[in-house]
């Protein structure tokens, strides 16, 4: 069954809300690389949106896996406890940021991590008021798509959306509307308006928590600068407010450290993880300070299959792999690569406006000659261009322009050289032809 084939039926038997990126079908994966149903081969820097860091069919992931649904597929925790639960609770434990005691929730998803971070906010806090931020991608389900900042495609048309929702401006230095050009300035201009919202429209005796990305994701991998986390963790704990810090997709080792935040040292109350986690497996988790979580009784969360013994498997086995391999030191290394070859880019092409992130997470952002207004059709004509000649890469942003690098954290070095061979040649082919178009 060729991709052709498969094209035709999906059309017939699948609904069109289910969107693709790109127009082929996967069929077999090892490490950096995908084989689609035409057997062609793709280096694959999506890695299923920040799912695979340690690359597609990790023999020690696979092999865990495998032992576990031998002995038993599931019995939900809520029946049965399983002790492959707790070990995942202790693992995340460790590694939580922060020196506080911790402990975890677990369930199927990074939309349902949020939402019931926001449950737990809103009980140990006896508050309701939740302060999300533009740019921000939390998830489709009823609460996290309140939270979410984007419209199109994910907002437009489901209402009524949750209550006590507020939203800030997310600082986002390349778009500032400041005028500033220090990072720190902009941090503070960014943090007063935040003050002045909640003062004098929400309240702060009402806030239960702000929840915030520490690099936005499909917002356009936009990095919220440390003087401004280092605010908003004051002025919560000054006002009795939560901070929650959604690392679905920038957590487990792809920013060079296992948290975001842990490049500042700081430590929120409440951690979101998914995606990542389990290699693929459904499995996320609210990992949260100890005190906060035992705010919320017996029963007053679940899942039936939160938790299942499987993705636990999985997530265990990633954990050590991301350990044993050194893949922290080695996401940092394949960013500062990244970097230094983009920002050299820049030079050659006025279009790439900012190249931004922290590790093997890095935006780049394509703008048009006057150097601001958005510019997605070169976004989408590099990722077609990519795409032929055997690179995958996913365009992001609430403009949509865009590319995100989310390259497997265990690429060697050839693999590595390939892929930015590959970046390269699409921008710098795309750039020139909208130019001699212009």
């Amino acid at each position: 069954m060729n991709n052709d084939e498969l094209s035709r039926r999906r059309q017939a038997a699948v609904a069109q809300a289910a969107y693709s990126v790109h127009p082929f079908f996967p069929e077999r994966a090892e490490g950096s690389y995908v084989w689609d149903a035409d057997g062609k081969r793709y280096l694959d820097w999506s890695v299923g949106i920040a799912v695979m860091n340690v690359g597609h069919s990790h023999p020690k992931v696979v092999e865990a896996v495998q032992r576990q649904v031998g002995s038993f597929q599931h019995l939900c925790f809520a029946v049965g406890m399983h002790e492959s639960y707790i070990r995942v609770a202790e693992a995340l434990g460790r590694i939580a940021p922060g020196p506080s005691p911790k402990k975890t929730f677990l369930i199927n998803s990074g939309a349902e991590a949020v939402e019931n971070a926001v449950k737990i906010a809103r009980v140990a806090t006896g508050r309701q008021g939740i302060v999300a931020f533009t740019h921000a991608f939390h998830g489709r389900t009823h609460m996290t798509l309140s939270l979410t900042g984007k419209a199109n495609p994910y907002k437009a048309g489901f209402a009524p959306r949750a209550a006590e929702i507020y939203r800030a401006p997310f600082p986002y230095v390349f778009r500032n509307p400041f005028g500033l050009h220090d990072e720190d300035a902009v941090a503070d201009a960014y943090l007063a308006q935040l003050k002045d919202l909640v003062k004098t429209t929400i309240g702060e005796t009402e806030v239960a928590a702000f929840l915030l990305e520490p690099i936005a994701g499909e917002g356009g991998f936009i990095p919220v600068p440390e003087r401004y986390l280092r605010g908003l963790r004051a002025y919560a704990d000054r006002i009795g407010a939560l901070w929650i810090d959604d690392e679905v997709q920038a957590g487990m080792g792809r920013t060079g450290h296992w948290w975001a935040v842990d490049r500042f040292g700081l430590e929120p109350d409440l951690v979101c993880t998914a995606k990542a986690l389990a290699s693929g497996f459904p499995l996320a988790a609210v990992v949260g300070k100890a005190d906060v979580m035992d705010k919320v009784g017996p029963g007053m969360l679940g899942s039936t299959f939160g938790g299942n013994p499987a993705g636990c498997a999985a997530a265990l086995a990633t954990l050590e792999v991301i350990e044993e391999e050194g893949l922290l030191e080695r996401a940092a290394a394949i960013g500062e690569a990244i970097r230094a070859r983009m920002n050299a880019l820049r030079q050659r092409v006025p279009g790439l406006g900012d190249v931004r992130g922290a590790g093997a997470m890095i935006g780049l952002e394509f703008v048009r000659e006057d150097g601001v207004t958005p510019d997605p059709e070169l976004v989408n004509g590099a990722v077609a261009h990519a795409r032929e000649r055997g690179l995958v890469l996913l365009p992001t942003g609430t403009y949509g322009n865009v590319i995100r690098l989310l390259p497997p954290l265990r690429m060697s070095d050839a693999e590595l050289a390939e892929g930015l061979d590959l970046l390269e040649e699409a921008i710098v082919t795309v750039s020139e032809g909208a130019l001699a178009v212009a």
